[in-house]
């Protein structure tokens, strides 16, 4: 497995959990060192890992880091299987599998969601794209960590388009959230009140149920940062140009994460639009 940040050092102790024997990869070191043990060994490099193994899970943060992985282990890996579930556009999946392709690798395409809780949790949806006999060969390898496994398509790159639609309305429901609440406050209304009533009604979400006691409570921990919320409503516009499709919402909520990432720390919680909202229309903190 290659990348062991918040989603994939999770995963990698789920895979670990349920009995499978693994090699890690991380530019980071010390990521690797409490997965390390009997079943897990690490990489010293890229080259290294793609001698020793025929699958490769792969969840990095952007294409140029999921290019740079793939040509390292080809110069080495011919053979096998590499998963990418790291989240890109679908037609830089096409790239990446016409570059594996060419050294005798295929590949699946394999985002995911849930979360960092559903990392942890071994809950996770996996988008698969794909052979279907490949996906039925390590529906029990992705079984370790996720609850929901669904063949979206027997091509690389209809994962990522999938995943593409999720994060487009990740997206534009957390905005709609951060409105929501800010609405409330200038109308003077008990915040948990308000939460609570729309849970029960038609105008909730899951982003909104998620969401929105971080907000009545002021918690912005991160969770799910806005310069990858932001990446992700990036590559769901891209995707919507590509086929031709309209993304009038999507387009403004990632007008608003981009503001947002460039008057807060990008590393902070997405949930920091809510604080954009609550600038524009003169809210102080509670």
């Amino acid at each position: 497995m290659i990348g062991l940040g918040a989603m994939g050092h999770s995963i990698a102790r789920n895979i670990l959990d349920h009995g499978y024997s693994m090699v890690l990869y991380d530019v980071r070191p010390e990521a690797m060192e409490d997965l390390t043990g009997p079943r897990a060994s690490a990489a010293a490099s890229l080259q290294d890992l793609g001698e020793k193994v025929d699958t490769v899970l792969v969840i990095v943060n952007t294409f140029p880091q999921c290019r740079g992985v793939l040509e390292g282990l080809l110069e080495t890996m011919d053979r096998g299987v590499v998963i990418n579930m790291s989240t890109i556009a679908m037609d830089e999946a096409k790239a990446l599998e016409e570059l594996a392709l060419e050294k005798g690798v295929r590949m699946m395409d394999c985002p995911v969601s849930g979360g960092t809780a559903g990392a942890k949790q071994g809950t996770l949806t996996v988008m698969a794209a794909g052979e279907e006999r490949l996906l039925e060969r390590y529906r029990p390898l992705f079984s370790s960590f996720a609850a929901n496994i669904v063949h979206v398509g027997q091509r690389v790159g209809q994962g990522q388009a999938v995943k593409a639609i999720n994060q487009l309305l990740v997206g534009v429901h957390m905005c709609a959230a951060a409105e929501a609440f800010t609405l409330a406050r200038k109308c003077g209304l008990d915040l948990q009140m308000v939460y609570d009533t729309i849970r029960a009604s038609a105008g909730s979400s899951r982003i909104f149920e998620n969401r929105g006691q971080f907000l009545i409570d002021r918690d912005f921990s991160t969770r799910s940062t806005l310069q990858i919320q932001l990446k992700d409503t990036d590559i769901a516009c891209r995707t919507a140009n590509l086929v031709g499709a309209p993304t009038f919402l999507c387009g403004t909520a990632r007008e608003l994460f981009k503001l947002s990432a460039s008057k807060f720390p990008p590393t902070d919680d997405s949930i920091e639009v809510a604080r954009l909202y609550e600038e524009l229309c003169g809210l102080g903190e509670q």
